[in-house]
């Protein structure tokens, strides 16, 4: 017989024999959920850096704060010690400005998320105001806790005063630019009426002239 005829087929595997299979380790899910975790967390971080570094290389829209500078310096200043008085009206000086800012941001939001919607400003842009706005929030809350800081119960005064104080020196700013315009017009029509009788003069001379000729 040739050798075909001699194999014979093996043997089923029996109940004791259970039927061998190419198994996955357990860990092999774990190991891919981690690896996929840490890419996305260093990808996260490295977005975030990038992120805030653009962020610090934005100019602010406003420039820095003197009645700011000022306070500071009159809060830290030891010999000789600050009055309390003159303290406080460094403060409120410098909560004037701050709603100033604050009262200029709330008005032209409207503006600047039209124009952002529409395409008319870039993410730079944009991203400078939502900044600006931001620290400006922060700005008002350490004025609150200045004000607690210096008298306990004062900042629910404080900010009243510094709004009054914001009017006062708007309507001072419109009435001193209102006076300055009086000038400017008042010039410009004397310069008008001087053209006007030296033209006169000199048409009356030309006449005289003629008749005399």
């Amino acid at each position: 017989m040739s050798e075909e005829s001699n194999s014979t087929p093996p043997p089923p595997p029996t109940e004791d024999q259970p039927i061998q299979s190419s198994a996955i380790s357990i860990y092999t899910p774990i190991i891919y959920v981690a690896i996929l975790l840490t890419t996305l967390i260093v990808f996260s971080i490295s977005h975030r850096k990038k992120k805030f570094k653009k962020l610090t290389t934005l100019a602010p829209i406003f420039s820095e704060s003197y009645p700011k500078e000022i306070y500071l310096e009159l809060k830290y200043q030891t010999d000789p010690k600050v009055n309390e008085k003159v303290l406080k009206a460094a403060l409120i000086r410098r909560g004037a400005e701050s709603l100033r800012r604050m009262i200029k941001l709330k008005e032209t939001e409207p503006f600047v998320n039209a124009l952002y919607q529409k395409g008319s400003i870039g993410d730079e842009v944009f991203e400078r105001y939502k900044i600006q706005a931001k620290l400006q929030e922060l700005e008002m809350q350490e004025l609150a806790m200045e004000a607690e800081g210096i008298k306990k119960g004062w900042a629910q005064t404080f900010f009243p005063v510094c709004q009054e104080v914001t009017i006062n020196e708007a309507l001072r700013r419109r009435l001193n630019a209102t006076e300055e315009r009086g000038k400017i017009l008042s010039m410009q029509w004397l310069d008008d009426l001087e053209k006007k009788v030296e033209v006169t003069v000199q048409a009356e001379i030309e006449n005289g002239s003629k008749v005399n000729s």
